[in-house]
């Protein structure tokens, strides 16, 4: 699969590189193999956006996961604009910067 630009909600362009998917998100994360679609949504459709705690520059995005109580995460370099990991969490932590709005 190619690499894909994405858009969060705020606006900002991530890059997601075919060269991190498979060179460190799936080689790390083997449990993430089928849930590219999950990653990606994860950005561009999020249930919320948090600060990272040890990275100013690191947003961390939180969108649904493969089944109920796991969130798929994705941690992304905003000065850099690209995706840096992502793997499935049963929390969120960290300070929020944006949550997605309830109906």
């Amino acid at each position: 699969m190619p690499d894909r630009t994405l858009c969060d909600p705020l606006g900002r362009s991530l890059i997601l590189h075919n060269h991190t998917w498979h060179g460190h998100i799936i080689k790390r994360h083997p449990e993430m193999r089928d849930h590219r679609t999950l990653v990606e949504q994860a950005i561009t459709d999020p249930l919320e956006i948090r600060f990272s705690a040890a990275d100013a520059d690191i947003r961390v995005y939180f969108g649904v996961g493969p089944r109920l109580g796991i969130m798929t995460t994705v941690f992304a370099t905003l000065s850099g604009g690209f995706v840096k990991t992502a793997h499935l969490v049963k929390t969120a932590k960290g300070a929020i910067e944006w949550s997605k709005p309830t109906p």
